[in-house]
């Protein structure tokens, strides 16, 4: 026998199931549109920020210092500090940190359980193409409140981030200040002093209220139809599993009537 021939004999012997596991299938469908809250999604686009007046402090090391090696170390564990600032932003606005946060503020209480389970199921952060812009958004089935929501986890998030560059900034002050009291070498001083200088210019940057991990490119908007329940994917793939479990009842029907 052919395999038409067999699919043909199938349809013959349970097309009747199928036919009504798939109309069943479609009349679950529509009762999951009429009955589910529609979902909305904001988005907004973000890019790192530039951090004006904050050059990398390796250039003041070529005529000062250059050859101190633990001068050296220190301004490229600075450097490097500064430039994972975007990264740390990607990084915490989906993080329990920023969670517990929301949570002690009462900024955001959701009703759907723990606040970093919330966060983890309803945002998304995405690279935008082959730039470093990042695409985040955050799904809500109230569209008034999610570009709101939105936004204000892009403001705390980036706080958090600008409150934790001025702890090191003050730490490295602090420290610079402590050992300036004991180098003697001129050269190392004056190197120091270079150091210090910068690092009071970015804690002086970091107090100015701009965004200090991530610009906003494109701010959070939302689309003009829902994202959830979308008909095109719940139909097919109800009317499929109708037809499935129709074969299989009639199959199982079938073998249950055989002597």
């Amino acid at each position: 026998m052919s395999e038409w021939d067999h699919a043909i004999r199938i349809l013959q012997d349970h097309g009747k199931s199928i036919l009504i596991g798939m109309v069943m299938g479609m009349c679950c469908a529509a009762i999951v549109m009429f009955i589910q809250k529609p979902v909305w999604e904001a988005k907004m686009i973000v890019a790192p920020a530039s951090q004006p007046g904050m050059p990398s402090m390796a250039n003041f090391l070529p005529k000062m210092g250059a050859g101190a090696p633990v001068l050296q170390y220190f301004v490229e564990r600075i450097d490097a500090a500064g430039g994972s600032d975007f990264s740390a932003f990607e990084t915490l606005i989906t993080s329990p940190r920023l969670a517990d946060a929301l949570e002690q503020s009462g900024a955001l209480t959701p009703s759907s359980g723990p606040m970093a389970k919330w966060l983890k199921d309803h945002v998304r952060v995405r690279s935008v193409g082959m730039t470093p812009f990042r695409e985040i958004t955050l799904r809500h089935t109230d569209k008034q409140a999610a570009a709101t929501l939105l936004d204000m986890l892009y403001r705390k998030t980036d706080m958090m981030i600008r409150q934790d560059a001025k702890t090191k900034t003050n730490r490295r002050i602090t420290y610079l200040k402590e050992q300036l009291k004991t180098v003697r070498n001129p050269d190392h001083r004056d190197a120091m002093v270079a150091l210090l200088k910068e690092q009071e210019q970015t804690a002086m940057m970091v107090s100015i209220d701009t965004a200090f991990a991530a610009r906003t490119i494109d701010g959070a908007s939302v689309g003009y139809k829902p994202v959830a329940p979308d008909w095109r994917l719940l139909f097919p793939v109800f009317i499929f599993a109708g037809g499935i479990f129709g074969f299989m009842l009639s199959g199982l029907r079938e073998a249950l009537q055989k002597p």
